[in-house]
């Protein structure tokens, strides 16, 4: 297979999620578990060759930064996750997603903090920083696409709940010049 770009890749996996479909629903069980147990086995193979070379990586000189430079490429870094071979945990993930959100949001007046982590549920609080005024369009379009940088970083997240939506009476009133104190 050629390299994919992010798009690529998308469709690429979606098209496999496609295909376990159609494999789950196939009328003949046989058939059916038979090709889910040779994508078992081809799965755990490449899972077992991965894992020992991410073991191979960490022990050599250098090996750091070159996994740190792996797991910037899509491609790798989502079989990294498929095999749970991610040398960061999720929280780790979700943190750095956030750190990589924080220039944007600052630029809208927004602040945005982890809350929680747990049971594949993050939890997240947006907040106007000081007097800021923040646009309206901002606040509807805002929380697609933190979902969607935390999810990229994490997509062992099953949920993403981002308190502080509420803001729109908050904005309104410091864009009428009102006094706001978050």
């Amino acid at each position: 297979m050629s390299t994919l770009d992010k798009q690529g890749l998308d469709q690429f996996l979606r098209r496999l999620e496609e295909l376990i479909g159609v494999l789950e629903a196939h009328p003949e069980a046989a058939a059916s578990e038979s090709a889910r147990e040779l994508i078992s086995l081809i799965l755990n193979l490449h899972g077992l060759g991965l894992a020992k070379l991410m073991a191979i990586l960490t022990k050599a000189e250098g090996g750091a930064t070159t996994i740190a430079q792996l797991i910037e490429d899509d491609q790798i870094r989502a079989m990294l996750l498929l095999h749970g071979l991610h040398p960061d945990d999720l929280e780790t993930r979700v943190h750095r997603a956030v750190d990589r959100l924080r220039p944007h949001l600052g630029v809208h007046g927004l602040r945005l903090e982890v809350l929680e982590i747990a049971r594949g549920v993050v939890q997240l609080r947006l907040k106007v920083s000081g007097e800021a005024a923040v646009k309206a369009s901002t606040l509807w379009t805002l929380p697609g696409e933190i979902e969607e940088a935390i999810m990229e970083a994490a997509p062992d997240v099953d949920r993403v709940v981002i308190d502080g939506l509420d803001l729109r009476s908050d904005v309104a009133a410091v864009n009428a010049g009102e006094d706001h104190h978050p």
